[in-house]
């Protein structure tokens, strides 16, 4: 994936107007443009330094209006919703038609990618998770890597919770998809805490 330069952000600006920094990234997303919070930021500080332009980097006042913004946190509910859903349609038992294609991509997420990415999102924050190409901030880790750390933590926090439960007599699918849903929920909040206020400290700098 190419690395977004200050020429080819200066154009889409240009081309968008933008207000606020929400809004460009909504520009960038419409072409397809991954690029992420800690880079986008570092891009647009430089830009307003040097007054080529003025964009509004105003953060949210409180962790409750971050929330309430659907465009920075729409994976925060997403994420509630595939747990939810996969709780009910474990504990419903649902066998067969659409409820069990459901089933069985809703666990596939909560089996082997949300607990991991969520985690990761706790460790660094700034990115969104489960987009079609999960992109995470810069820094010690590529996105490649922290892709792979997901998956890796999300096998590892099911095969935990499903040890766990083995040493009594607990072990069930219904008891399983409880305890993972309680894991998701909580880092869920979380990771979006996280990533708030990683918005905010670097908005500060800006």
């Amino acid at each position: 994936m190419l690395e977004l330069t200050r020429e080819e952000l200066i154009e889409v600006i240009k081309r968008h107007r933008p207000s606020s920094l929400a809004s460009l990234q909504k520009s960038l997303k419409g072409e397809n443009i991954n690029v992420s919070d800690e880079k986008l930021l570092r891009l647009v500080k430089q830009l307003q330094s040097d007054g080529t332009i003025e964009l509004s980097t105003k953060d949210a006042a409180s962790f409750r209006e971050y929330l309430i913004d659907i465009w920075n946190a729409w994976w925060f509910y997403f994420v509630i919703i595939v747990a939810l859903s996969e709780l009910f349609l474990v504990i419903s038992n649902a066998q067969a038609g659409a409820a069990l294609f459901l089933r069985i991509l809703f666990g596939l997420g909560i089996l082997g990618i949300i607990p991991g990415s969520l985690t990761v999102m706790i460790v660094f924050p700034g990115g969104q998770v489960l987009t079609v190409m999960i992109v995470f901030p810069g820094g010690q880790v590529n996105a490649l890597e922290k892709i792979a750390l997901s998956i890796f933590l999300s096998v590892l926090i099911a095969i935990t919770v499903g040890v766990l439960l083995g040493l009594g007599p607990f072990f069930q699918a219904s008891n399983n998809i409880i305890i993972l849903t309680v894991y998701v929920v909580l880092a869920d909040v979380a990771a979006s805490y996280r990533s708030y206020d990683f918005l905010r400290s670097a908005h500060k700098l800006a």
